[in-house]
């Protein structure tokens, strides 16, 4: 009796819980039937609109919930573009037909292959069923020596207006088969491997071909280039990074043939004064330049650009002449005559010849002048940079460093920030250090008093030892080939920004 009496009150704790569970199961599924009713009553419009917000995994998270929302999330309007750089790198061939046929097929616009590799029957499907599809990119292929690929006019798009090969891998030989295919090409991008097959053979038939980027290109050399240009005379933009093999010696039958070119990005190239003493640039149009790494570029080839070349928007010259640097006269010979009314970037970091009557004399110049950049110069210090503040009031931007590593506080070039660039929103302090509370101090005051600051960077590169001077003596700079984010804009017109904007 008594273990009667004692087993009651657990039956009646569980018959109670069996009570809860049925009436929380019966509320949940009154809750489930009403969700269906009300996701019922919302029109399809609307629902579309709803997944808008979402991205392609979670447009395909979405798709399993339902028919109707499968159906939905199925929409043409979603799938124009498709990126599928963020998904795993188990998309297989046999996948991504499947997405061709049911989402892709006469829909797609621009497509970025991300980890998947394009095959034969990947590519032959883009053309036949994506007839409209006018933007790719790709970082493998798997073509050259498939039997499925014969070459025929409807085995690969033949509408493209961009193709982003810079950092695709593979073999590109069936491509040398396809020269009518890129009649309407605009915007290229070649790699160090794609371009060692594609260079002497895929630009026959570009003549709309508007911006070529060629970065680490070995195959890209002066007759190269030159043999391009006559293709290609539309171009607006050449993209020359790292070209090693470039020299410079046809850029003056380059820049007579593409009578538009606004772009030239030559940056780590074996361009000398020489080249640059046989262009005319006051009949270019050039608007951005960058000239960084030219080692073999002295105060000659820099005097003539900075005499020739009024109408730049975007100049860069880090690290100019440094091959020179213990025969080279300072820049200080360099006094442009011409005002840059339409500078908007002058970047002159790393420059160890850079003298302050040349910086300002450039700077008394540049009205519109919006981002700057000057490091590492034994001629300018934080107190005379200081002080050329006032004729660049409207910055933007600013890097600024000095060759030796100082203190925040031991110079006025906060206060003169201050002072001078009510309008700057980022600051980048190179080879300053706060370690003290009157650091502290002025940072907090430049954040109070700079009302529209919304990013300060502190940059301390690793140190090394450089003999500079004609005497050949040894001083504390900072390591040259570092890579540094830097704060400052990117030229414009490349095919970066492009692909960026319409990918």
């Amino acid at each position: 009796m008594s273990r009667k009496r004692a087993s009651e009150p657990t039956f009646r704790n569980c018959v109670s819980t069996l009570a809860t569970q049925a009436k929380a199961k019966r509320s949940s599924m009154a809750w489930l039937e009403n969700s269906k009713n009300m996701e019922a009553q919302l029109p399809d419009s609307l629902i579309l609109e709803i997944f808008r917000y979402l991205d392609k995994r979670q447009l395909g998270v979405a798709a399993q919930v339902s028919k109707r929302w499968r159906r939905v999330a199925y929409d043409k309007s979603f799938w124009h573009t498709l990126d599928l750089t963020a998904f795993s790198q188990n998309i297989d061939e046999t996948t991504m037909l499947m997405v061709i046929q049911t989402r892709l097929a006469s829909t797609l616009n621009s497509l970025n292959l991300g980890p998947v590799k394009l095959t034969a029957k990947i590519a032959k499907d883009l053309a036949r069923k994506c007839p409209d599809l006018k933007r790719i990119v790709f970082k493998s292929v798997a073509i050259s020596g498939d039997p499925a690929f014969s070459g025929e006019s409807k085995q690969f798009p033949a509408t493209l207006e961009l193709m982003d090969l810079r950092h695709c891998r593979g073999n590109f030989q069936f491509m040398k088969r396809l020269p009518r295919h890129f009649t309407e090409m605009k915007y290229i991008g070649l790699g160090a491997e794609s371009s060692a097959s594609l260079v002497q053979n895929i630009f026959g038939k570009m003549h709309n071909l508007r911006v070529l980027d060629c970065t680490d290109c070995e195959a890209i050399n002066d007759s190269a280039l030159e043999k391009i240009s006559r293709s290609c005379r539309q171009l607006e933009s050449i993209c020359l990074v790292e070209c090693k093999n470039f020299g410079g010696t046809t850029l003056g039958m380059v820049l007579k043939n593409c009578k538009f070119l606004s772009t030239l990005l030559m940056r780590f190239t074996k361009l000398a004064d020489t080249a640059i003493l046989a262009v005319k640039w006051e009949t270019t149009v050039i608007k951005e330049l960058d000239i960084t790494g030219c080692y073999y570029v002295t105060t000659t080839g820099l005097t003539t650009l900075l005499s020739k070349l009024p109408q730049l928007t975007y100049f860069k010259m880090n690290q100019c002449g440094f091959r020179h640097i213990l025969n080279l006269l300072v820049y200080q010979e360099i006094r442009p005559q011409i005002s840059f009314t339409m500078l908007e970037t002058l970047d002159l970091r790393w420059n160890f010849l850079l003298s302050a009557e040349c910086l300002e004399c450039i700077l008394r110049l540049t009205p519109k002048l919006r981002y700057l950049g000057v490091s590492h110069s034994p001629r300018v210090g934080p107190t005379t940079m200081a002080k050329m503040l006032p004729h660049v009031a409207k910055l933007k931007i600013l890097e600024f460093g000095p060759l030796k590593k100082e203190a925040l506080s031991d110079t006025n070039f906060v206060k003169g920030i201050v002072k001078n660039c009510k309008d700057i929103e980022a600051v980048s302090f190179i080879n300053f250090t706060v370690g003290t509370p009157q650091d502290t101090a002025l940072l907090r005051e430049l954040k109070m008093k700079c009302k529209k600051l919304q990013d300060v960077k502190l940059c301390n590169p690793r140190v090394e030892h450089v003999e500079v001077g004609a005497g050949g003596e040894t001083i504390t700079v900072e390591r040259l080939l570092i890579k540094m984010e830097s704060l400052l804009p990117s030229p414009k017109h490349t095919l970066n920004v492009i692909t960026k904007t319409l990918c």
